[in-house]
């Protein structure tokens, strides 16, 4: 909603965090201190290595490889660009985790030439087959 006036979705969330933190700090229902002293910050780091593993293939020009396999699958149409997608992120979602499979797939989405409907469908095949393939 506030993207086309810059400010990206991460900013939105991460106030609406801190206003629900505030209320919660000052309601005594719920003990913030505990909540933060009993979150699992190992299982976020984790998830941001796995982030970060995403950026450095990106780099290493994977993500650039698969978005011409994906333009290949696009040439050949809506059927083929939506099956070869998903059962392309099932695979690699097989190999890896889901969680940055999800995020390859839709950097190598956005470097294709794909347009209109095939790319929205290869969008969507991208969230299904990454989630099939786990």
């Amino acid at each position: 909603m506030l993207e086309p006036l810059g400010i990206p979705v991460s900013a939105i969330a991460a106030v609406g965090a801190a206003i629900l933190f505030v209320v919660a700090k000052r309601g005594h229902a719920i003990n913030t201190g505990k909540v933060l002293r009993g979150a699992p910050w190992q299982i976020v780091i984790f998830s941001l290595g796995m982030y970060l593993v995403v950026y450095g293939l990106r780099n290493a020009g994977l993500t650039e490889y698969l978005s011409d396999v994906l333009n290949l699958l696009a040439d050949k149409g809506l059927l083929a660009a939506t099956f070869g997608t998903g059962f392309l992120t099932a695979f690699l979602s097989s190999i890896m985790n889901n969680m940055p499979t999800v995020l390859i797939g839709a950097l190598s989405i956005d470097g294709s030439t794909a347009s209109g409907v095939i790319k929205e469908a290869m969008i969507y095949a991208n969230v299904i087959g990454c989630d099939l393939g786990t």
